[in-house]
């Protein structure tokens, strides 16, 4: 499985997340781990009981065993706490598994508060999805793709969310403001729309396509946040064309690879995308050619 996240000592953020605990004392602070990435693997070994958000009962307890999970900061002295989040930053090292929140609730009440959330309700439907927001590259899209009502009850427990990005590097996602706890917190399934569905699989197609890149050996060997980037935008370029094959949006990609990002923007290719749709083999023809004279036009 290809991630495109960079690899990089947690050292570069810890005594930022640090800093931010310390500065917030009255709340309580847990990692947040996406168990996926361990299934059928190694886990980390936590000092500290851990609160998986899948219950051994309902309809997600199959799942139990990969399961996302929080593991409570409160209560430690600062050597061991970071002693503990340097080791955990190194398990989780290049995968997208690891963020951090603050919340008025501990850890396990906040386990029990996002239940609602994990398999929202699409809108008309009545179907359930598995909303895998521990996975650090669905929740960095969630501030975009939800609806500002979607993204306030998912975060309502929470005062700050901090994830380690694509970069290796830590961000703060944008809560709304002021933070104050709710008098009551709701009960009832996450509903969204068909539409914010639509933008979570938008939001998904460049790391689908890399690892179908990856998996079928088309990837060059590029850095990670720059494969990253030229896929997304070749999505983007997919979307204005109509452009649906995967093959077609990889291809896409390598020609960008190849000739660099601004050749997806050059209005002659932009204008021989718009003709080319009447037939996708003319698209995927001529992409193919450009690769195979090196990238030149």
């Amino acid at each position: 499985m290809y991630y495109a996240v960079e690899s990089r000592d947690p050292g570069i953020w810890l005594d930022g997340l640090l800093q931010r605990i310390d500065g917030a004392p009255d709340v309580h602070w847990s990692a947040l781990v996406d168990g996926v990435f361990d299934h059928e693997g190694k886990p980390f070994a936590a000092p500290v009981q851990r609160y998986p958000l899948y219950g051994d009962t309902g309809a997600l307890r199959e799942l139990l065993p990969a399961a996302p999970y929080l593991l409570p900061l409160d209560g430690m002295a600062s050597v061991e706490r970071r002693d503990l989040l340097a080791a955990l930053g190194t398990h989780c090292l290049g995968r997208p598994m690891l963020s951090f929140v603050a919340s008025w609730q501990s850890a396990e009440r906040l386990a029990e508060l996002w239940q609602p959330c994990l398999q929202p309700v699409i809108a008309d439907d009545d179907t359930h999805y598995l909303l895998r927001f521990a996975d650090t590259r669905v929740l960095s899209a969630l501030p975009v793709v939800l609806s500002l009502e979607g993204w306030n009850r998912l975060t309502a427990p929470l005062v700050q969310w901090h994830l380690v990005n694509r970069q290796g590097a830590l961000d703060m996602l944008a809560l709304t403001e002021p933070r104050a706890e709710p008098e009551a917190y709701r009960d009832e399934p996450l509903m969204l729309s068909q539409e914010e569905l639509d933008r979570m699989v938008d939001a998904a197609m460049p790391d689908a396509v890399l690892d179908m890149m990856y998996r079928e050996t088309l990837l060059p060997d590029i850095g990670k946040t720059k494969a990253y980037r030229l896929v997304a935008r070749a999505c983007e370029v997919a979307r204005m064309y109509r452009i649906e094959s995967a093959l077609d949006i990889a291809l896409l990609a390598l020609y960008a690879m190849a000739k660099g990002e601004a050749s997806l923007e050059a209005p002659e290719f932009l204008q021989w995308l718009g003709k080319s749709r009447q037939s996708d083999l003319a698209l995927r023809e001529y992409l193919l050619s450009a690769l195979g004279d090196g990238g030149g036009a």
